[in-house]
């Protein structure tokens, strides 16, 4: 059986972007009777690349390509060009079209190589674009994957976004990015930059007490509900005056507000769950309108932190808790952490994200990204 084919001319035009090469380009091929199969222009700097695939008469090549020498010696652009049959795609069942996407402060050429290997090893590039979005470097790859290797692929993937700390997704192409998604972040040195508690005692003048108990329980070497209730112990007797201070000490981590807003605009809901304390982050995170904040609750008897908590203390078990009631009849569920606390709602969601995290998390998440900006989680999610 014969394979469908068209005569089709191949043009690559390129130059400095002066003017308008788009408008040349088709001002050159608008006399001639083809149609358009594909095209795309980009742009690197001061720099054009524009490609098209056309598909042409043979009887007209010989006039196109006389046109064609005539805009390159002109000076303003050159188009290199090529006429041949070519061999129309066939409908292949036993493929299906993909899309990984990795975001990264920068990418250096061994990274890149490293993803290409393992991308091209299990499956066939389409083509594959890097371009800089706001503070970070995003890479697509589309492609062309076997069902039955793609759990091979992106179990590759995990351990390779583990490893170097850029954040790589896979998912079908037609995936859908709208709908009922939740995302459940927590709070201190992930949707914020500080640690509340290590803030607060800072305040008190107990920072390197509280700050070595702090770490040890990121590090999961301390049960963190112990190693709550003892920096909250060192805070008794102190002004309940402190709540106000601190929170004039907290800052968003970058693009948090952007992801806020970008998420709930494709109908997903955006939570938090922390192991730090309504009185200090209710206020501060009440314009973002989240749809869920779960916290600690400081006993403050008149006016003074007593050294107790009040209530149910919100560790691993109860984030993953939370997680679970919060994701009820949504179709996708992301948890973002940093550290140990973090490990069960992580290992929970359909999508776990160690952010800038501890290595005890970094193992159990499947991606891990180490660049400071929550922005870069969107195209990872498909937003």
């Amino acid at each position: 059986m014969s394979v469908p084919t068209k005569y089709t001319g191949l043009l690559i035009a390129s130059g400095v972007h002066s003017g308008d090469p788009t408008k040349i380009v088709l001002e050159t091929l608008a006399p001639f009777s083809l149609a358009f199969l594909s095209s795309e222009i980009n742009y690197v700097r001061d720099r054009f690349i524009y490609t098209a695939l056309v598909e042409i008469s043979p009887d007209h090549t010989e006039a196109l390509g006389e046109d064609l020498d005539r805009v390159s010696s002109e000076g303003a652009i050159d188009i290199a060009y090529e006429f041949t049959a070519f061999a129309l795609p066939q409908a292949n069942q036993t493929l299906t079209a993909y899309e990984f996407v990795a975001t990264s402060g920068s990418f250096t050429p061994s990274q890149l190589l490293d993803i290409h290997e393992v991308i091209a090893g299990e499956a066939t590039v389409t083509s594959h674009k890097l371009e800089l979005e706001n503070s970070y470097s995003l890479l697509r790859y589309s492609l062309l994957l076997l069902e039955t290797n793609a759990a091979n692929l992106a179990s590759k993937i995990t351990e390779l976004s583990r490893s170097t700390g850029i954040g790589m997704t896979l998912r079908g192409r037609n995936s859908s990015s709208v709908g009922s998604d939740v995302i459940l972040f927590d709070m201190d040195s992930t949707f914020i930059n500080e640690e509340v508690i290590d803030q607060l005692a800072d305040l008190a003048g107990l920072g390197e007490k509280v700050a070595a108990i702090t770490e040890r329980a990121m590090q999961g070497e301390l049960d963190f509900a112990t190693s709550l209730k003892e920096r909250v112990k060192l805070l008794a007797g102190q002004p309940e005056s402190l709540l106000k201070d601190v929170q004039a000490r907290l800052s968003l981590t970058s693009g948090a507000a952007d992801f806020v807003v970008a998420a709930q605009a494709r109908g997903a809901k955006v939570g938090i769950v922390s192991g730090g304390f309504h009185d200090v982050i209710d206020q501060f995170l009440e314009p973002l309108h989240l749809d869920l904040v779960i916290a600690n609750k400081f006993e403050i008897i008149d006016g003074h932190f007593t050294g107790e908590v009040s209530g149910e203390i919100v560790d691993r078990s109860v984030k993953a808790r939370t997680l679970e009631e919060f994701a009820a009849g949504a179709r996708r569920s992301t948890s973002v952490g940093d550290g140990a606390n973090d490990i069960s709602m992580i290992e929970a969601a359909d999508i776990g994200i160690a952010f800038c995290a501890k290595p005890a998390l970094v193992d159990v998440a499947d991606l891990a990204i180490n660049h400071r900006d929550l922005r870069a989680l969107l195209p990872l999610l498909g937003f």
